[in-house]
């Protein structure tokens, strides 16, 4: 190692550590040369490189221009000193963490890279979480400032602050304030904080490029809480090494990006590693500019954010792509018969051109210029979501099922899966030349990807080695060691295996794989795809048989969501409304069809359940099911992956009303234990 690059480095004798206070040794050799950087300097250096070009822009009804204010890389720099300042005047201590509790806003951005270069740690944590999830963020990460969005989470920390004796600051972003709010010591308003530096300020600039001087590449900069299902989640240790080796990895693979002219939006909470790559660094790193989405993005203005800012990328997960579909099934089922005729041939004509381009086929004049006319027509469809310009779409969190990477093909907006969790820093592999719809693709320049243990057909767990693999769990020395192994092994959790043309395929989680009463292993997502692709009316289904004698799914009907709430509605959607009529059936509210209250009341779990209990369904929705269970059956590896029976759910599941976690990943635990007394009834 350089003596120049271990000037930047803190003494370390181990690749792991779970501490905030020491550092961890970095894989540099011949494959990886990369000098390492904090994220300090790379902020610096990125506005220098970008300063004229915009980096910021947000809604600010009333100011700005038409009601939208931006920000250009200088400018950017500028408060995020103003920022860092700031956090050192309430008393941000080194080493200890910055609790931001917040949907995406620019104060967001401020705080992090002003805590970052104040030398201490960020901590997201999501606004979904109870006062006593956010208190344990808070005590585990040595918090000693909190940054928090309105007065509903401010309540929060009222609630919990006496005992966080660490804690010497909340500061509240936006209006409305409760009177104690600039009044009590320990809780400021952020504007009020803002316009009290000037007395103080050329010592807080000495103390700010002191601390900038102490910062280390390989200690923590960052802390991401992973949304556990179970218990309270773990702290994902990451470096100032990790971030920027995963940002740089994932810019180096796209490889098309234009520096200055890319416009993302961001939307996906920033508490999680993919928003933090994707809308924070690789932003910074490209001279990128990024919007901000409001508050109500997942429950339907997102499409108002992307008209707006007309983005070059988009990344999402599986369920923003899913609200997509149905919006657009919901505006199809609206038009002419002759309109949906046309557009479904398009549509046809679309995804067979594509799916001939991935295999390789040369098209002959008469196909191009069929979908030449084809795309035409498509194309309103692009423009109506705001991604006319949009060259890229990302999807990762979550799998994503054949059946839609087909649907957004014949729209010709193919879905680029990208493979990746918070203990890797973010991506691992990523589909960005895409030659099928089943694989996540190659694993990015720098990152070692194997099979463990594969068995006959080459499947078995991914595991994964980079310098973006993260430091370890805080405080949590036999879990770090169980997730990493001697030799610097990531241990996923996940099934796949590598294909002939080395695509990483995930098929499943070694955590959630059923193994029955008979000692067969099931995937269950695998399971899942198949009945929601032979039953387009089902939003979510959940296989249930661990320790069983045979499977059995809960399924939930497509319904409508409440844009204020996000709350599912007992009105049907489109989708499934044209679904039963094939049946022969008219209802459109889901309590019609499956003899429940209209009016569940919720969040209730014990209306849910309730409910759930009384399900008395059409007959002829129930033959519908067990004829599509049935042909999804036909296409099972083995009998013990045949599901025998269902049972409905009386709503689609939401984040509202808990069986979501805050990336929309479904919480298969909770769903078991809330709707335990369904699945036993499909056991007697």
């Amino acid at each position: 190692m350089s003596k120049r690059i271990s000037d930047k480095l803190k003494p370390a004798t181990s690749y792991t550590s779970c501490s905030l206070h020491e550092g961890v040794l970095l894989r540099l050799d011949e494959h990886n040369t990369m000098e390492p950087k904090t994220l300090a300097e790379f902020f610096h250096e990125a506005c220098e490189r970008h300063a004229e070009r915009p980096a910021l822009v947000w809604e600010t009804p009333g100011a700005g221009e038409n009601g939208w204010t931006t920000l250009n890389y200088k400018q950017y720099a500028e408060h995020v000193e103003r920022t860092a300042l700031m956090l050192l005047q309430l008393g941000l201590e080194e080493r200890s963490s910055l609790g931001i509790l917040a949907f995406n806003c620019p104060e967001w951005c401020f705080a992090e890279l002003g805590a970052v270069r104040a030398g201490a740690i960020i901590a997201g944590i999501y606004p979904s979480n109870s006062a006593e999830a956010v208190h344990h963020v808070l005590a585990s990460s040595d918090a000693t400032v909190c940054i928090v969005d309105d007065a509903k989470q401010m309540a929060k920390l009222r609630a919990i602050k006496s005992r966080l004796p660490r804690l010497k600051a909340v500061v509240q972003l936006h209006a409305p304030y409760e009177s104690f709010v600039d009044q009590e010591p320990g809780y400021h308003s952020w504007q009020q904080l803002q316009s009290q530096l000037n007395d103080n300020e050329e010592q807080l600039q000495l103390q700010l490029q002191q601390r900038e001087r102490n910062i280390c590449a390989n200690e923590c900069v960052m802390l991401v809480f992973t949304s556990g299902t179970t218990g309270m989640p773990k702290g994902v240790m990451l470096s100032h090494d990790n971030m920027y080796f995963g940002t740089k990895s994932v810019s180096a693979t796209m490889g098309n990006i234009v520096p200055g002219a890319e416009r993302l939006v961001t939307y996906l909470p920033l508490s999680h590693v993919a928003a933090q790559v994707f809308d924070i660094f690789l932003c910074i790193e490209n001279g990128s500019c990024c919007y901000f989405a409001d508050k109500d993005a997942l429950k339907g203005t997102l499409v108002r954010s992307f008209q707006k800012a007309r983005p070059t990328r988009m990344f999402g997960v599986p369920r923003v792509f899913e609200k997509f579909q149905e919006r657009l099934a919901a505006a199809e089922a609206k038009s002419k018969p002759l309109s949906r005729l046309l557009l479904r041939k398009a549509r046809e004509t679309v995804a067979q051109h594509n799916l001939s381009t991935y295999a390789g086929e040369q098209s002959s004049y008469y196909t191009s210029a069929k979908y030449w006319l084809a795309s035409r027509l498509i194309r309103p469809i692009h423009t109506m979501l705001g991604l006319d310009q949009c060259q890229t779409f990302f999807s990762g969190g979550a799998p994503v099922t054949e059946e839609l990477k087909h649907f957004f093909l014949s729209i010709d907006m193919p879905v680029s899966d990208i493979y990746g969790m918070s203990e890797s820093g973010g991506a691992i592999a990523y589909n960005v030349h895409i030659t099928n719809l089943f694989s996540s693709g190659p694993p990015l320049k720098g990152v070692e990807v194997k099979i463990l243990q594969p068995d006959s057909e080459g499947q078995g767990e991914i595991v994964a080695r980079s310098r973006g693999n993260f430091m370890g769990y805080l405080n949590e020395p036999e879990k770090t060691a169980d997730n990493i192994d001697a030799d610097g092994w990531l241990h996923t959790g996940d099934l796949g295996y590598l294909d002939p043309l080395g695509n990483l395929v995930v098929t499943g989680r070694l955590k959630e794989l059923i193994i029955t009463a008979g000692g067969e292993n099931i995937p269950p997502v695998h399971i899942e795809e198949l009945i929601r692709k032979e039953l387009p009316c089902v939003a979510n289904a959940l296989l249930v048989g661990d320790r069983r004698k045979y499977l059995t799914i809960l399924l939930t009907l497509k319904t409508k969501t409440d844009a204020e709430t996000g709350l599912p509605l007992d009105e049907l959607s489109v989708e499934t409304i044209e679904w039963l009529q094939n049946l022969g059936l008219q209802q459109t509210n889901l309590s019609e069809l499956l003899g429940i209250r209209a009016d569940l009341q919720l969040p209730n779990d014990a209306a849910d359940v309730a409910a759930a209990l009384e399900i008395n369904a059409e007959p002829k929705l129930i033959e519908a099911l067990e004829a599509g269970i049935k042909r999804a059956n036909l296409n099972a590896i083995s009998n013990a992956q045949c599901v025998q029976k269902f049972a409905f759910l009386p709503h689609e599941f939401s984040q509202a009303t808990g069986e979501f976690g805050p990336t929309l990943k479904v919480k298969r635990s909770v769903v078991h234990a809330k709707y335990a007394q369904v699945i036993e009834r499909l056991y007697k």
